[in-house]
């Protein structure tokens, strides 16, 4: 090892020590320096440090690995995913996400469909999978017909992120579940969606049995009405133009 590279490497240690710094921007510095500066670099180190007696060393060490975009990390961040303590399973969760591998898109799935009322690792699987843009689609429209309420809920609710025309049948369909909170769920990412077939679905719930969600309906059709308009305005006066 030259003395360039040992000292390069003595730097990352020091970045990775900082991780465990009370002060939170201290910690959040030194893993953005660690991404910006140092890539692969940093990878056998922070590979090590997901091993570290200090849990926010650890979930600090899988966020970097995740943002590396480097699938080697895969298997570290995976496993902990499974870490007996609450915060990290909650950020390698996303962390997972954000490092992009369709290899999540299975045990992402598996954790969000297990509900955790101490960590809430479940919203932070659907948060990963929300990272990982289109990938998950087909796994969460699955999801979305086969799982739990919970399940199908969180599905629902990434779906509205990014699911766009595709995910708006599989969640108009939602409408007429016998849970009110699957309406309500599908009700809110189909406005997020925002076409015009997603308020025609809307406007079907204008008269549910349910007080909850007519009045959920009504709020998201208005929106969504307010919306359309607007967009169809500025594409009459960018024609005239």
């Amino acid at each position: 090892m030259t003395k360039q590279t040992d000292r390069i490497q003595k730097r990352i240690l020091q970045h990775i020590e900082a991780f465990n710094d009370p002060d939170s921007v201290i910690s959040a510095r030194a893993e953005h320096t660690l991404i910006r500066y140092y890539g692969g670099k940093a990878f056998e180190p922070l590979i090590a440090a997901c091993d570290h007696p200090n849990p926010t060393v650890r979930f600090r060490a899988a966020w970097t690995l995740g943002c590396s975009k480097d699938p080697r990390a895969f298997d570290t961040i995976l496993r902990l995913t499974g870490d007996p303590v609450g915060t990290v399973r909650y950020d390698t969760a996303i962390a997972l996400g954000i490092l992009g591998d369709e290899r999540a898109i299975e045990p992402l799935i598996a954790l969000m469909s297990n509900p955790d009322e101490e960590a809430a690792v479940d919203s932070a699987a659907a948060m990963g999978l929300c990272r990982m843009g289109k990938l998950p689609v087909p796994a969460l429209l699955a999801l979305l017909t086969s799982g739990t309420s919970h399940a199908r809920m969180l599905s629902a609710s990434v779906l509205g992120h990014f699911g766009g025309e595709a995910a708006i049948e599989p969640l108009g369909a939602l409408l007429s579940d016998p849970d009110e909170s699957l309406r309500i769920a599908g009700i809110e990412s189909l406005a997020e969606i925002g076409t015009q077939r997603c308020l025609e679905f809307i406007g079907g719930c204008l008269e549910d049995v349910s007080p909850a969600v007519r009045k959920n309906a009504d709020y998201w059709h208005q929106d969504l009405t307010k919306k359309l308009t607007r967009q169809k305005k500025k594409l009459q006066r960018a024609t005239k133009a």
